[in-house]
């Protein structure tokens, strides 16, 4: 009787052994998936992504492109128009630490083509002598946002990030980022300057 209960009790611990291991090894899978869930919910990559697909999506359009490009608004036309064309692919990531970089071919409309043939019109104007009102300024832009003439531009550029907060946040210069999203652009801008 004695050995019955000493094998009943070896059974028991055994059942119970197995069982904490089984539910040790549940919470160390669970952990291992909410660890690699959170490391690929915020990557360097996908805060890029996101910022892309923010943009080209519509979703706070308004304020990235006034905060980039400086001007207050920007109709809904315009918005759409200058990112109607944007595509890009991410192609390596380097990541030490806290910072990383990711490289994107990005393609786009030639903005310095865009700019160029924009102020040759203003600037046209101001020379005959005209009163160049703002709407008929914007008029140009807009036409020249609707040029189908205008080619596109695929180039490679590098997106700097930061780690902060355990969020991958863009640290890449305005000026570079307009660069990027809008090739050609800050070249127009100064060689009008």
């Amino acid at each position: 009787m004695e050995e019955k209960k000493k094998e009943q009790t070896k059974k028991i611990m055994n059942q119970k052994t197995i069982m904490v291991g089984g539910v040790i090894a549940i919470v160390v899978i669970l952990a291992i998936l909410l660890v690699v869930i959170a490391l690929m919910a915020d990557s360097p990559e996908k805060s890029v992504e996101r910022m892309l697909t923010t943009i080209t999506s519509g979703n706070d359009e308004q304020k990235m492109l006034s905060d980039l490009v400086g001007k207050e608004e920007l109709s809904q036309e315009a918005q759409q128009l200058i990112f109607e064309k944007l595509t890009w692919k991410i192609q390596s990531t380097k990541q030490e630490g806290d910072k990383a970089t990711v490289e994107i071919e990005i393609t786009n409309k030639d903005f310095k083509v865009i700019i160029g043939n924009y102020m040759q019109k203003v600037i046209q104007l101001a020379f005959s002598g005209q009163n160049v009102q703002e709407e008929e300024m914007t008029n140009y832009l807009m036409e020249e946002l609707r040029n189908q003439e205008v080619q596109t531009i695929t180039s490679n550029q590098s997106i700097s990030l930061e780690k902060r907060d355990g969020q991958w946040q863009i640290v890449t210069e305005k000026s570079e980022l307009v660069n990027v999203l809008l090739p050609g652009f800050n070249e127009a801008i100064s060689a009008f300057n």
